[in-house]
């Protein structure tokens, strides 16, 4: 689809950090596009496969704004105590707030780009996972992988053209 071949070039040209998931393979591409005022930032994400299932995972910041520019994805959220579900898919916004825990899902096959702002970091961000009682428990991010935040990985980073991201299959 030529949105995505568009994409993937634009993408080439940003600072790109691979993000991977429990067996080390990678989910996220994250390209940066800019800073923000009072240190929040922008980015393209190419989602490559689902959140890990590590459980819900809330965020650092106060606030984020993600828009679907290609493919789509279901979110899991948790709303009242119950985990949600609904599909995004291009053109929708997707609101979050950093008391918002939720999981995104890729079906088989599909992918997903969006354009994702946040504001600056507040606090740290872990995941919800359900104890041996059934009861919701906080784990600490660092606590269930070695990811991190990489505070200004961007200045740094190869370029989306010299990284080791996935090709294009479309």
């Amino acid at each position: 689809r030529l949105i995505d071949k568009l994409l993937f070039k634009i993408t080439g040209m940003l600072r790109c950090r691979i993000i991977r998931g429990n067996q080390g393979e990678p989910y996220l591409e994250r390209y940066h596009l800019f800073r923000l005022p009072g240190g929040g930032g922008a980015y393209i994400h190419r989602f490559l496969s689902s959140d890990p299932d590590r459980g819900l995972h809330d965020h650092p910041w106060k606030r984020a704004l993600g828009i679907i520019l290609a493919g789509g994805y279901m979110e899991q959220r948790l709303v009242n105590d119950e985990i949600v579900e609904r599909h995004l898919g291009a053109g929708r916004i997707n609101r979050l707030s950093g008391d918002d825990f939720h999981r995104v899902i890729l079906p088989h096959e599909h992918h997903a780009w969006t354009f994702f702002m946040h504001s600056a970091k507040v606090r740290d961000w872990g995941f919800l996972t359900t104890g041996e009682t059934g009861k919701q428990l906080y784990t600490a991010h660092d606590k269930v992988n070695d990811e991190g935040s990489h505070h200004h990985w961007w200045k740094s980073a190869s370029r989306g053209r010299d990284a080791a991201r996935e090709a294009l299959n479309c």
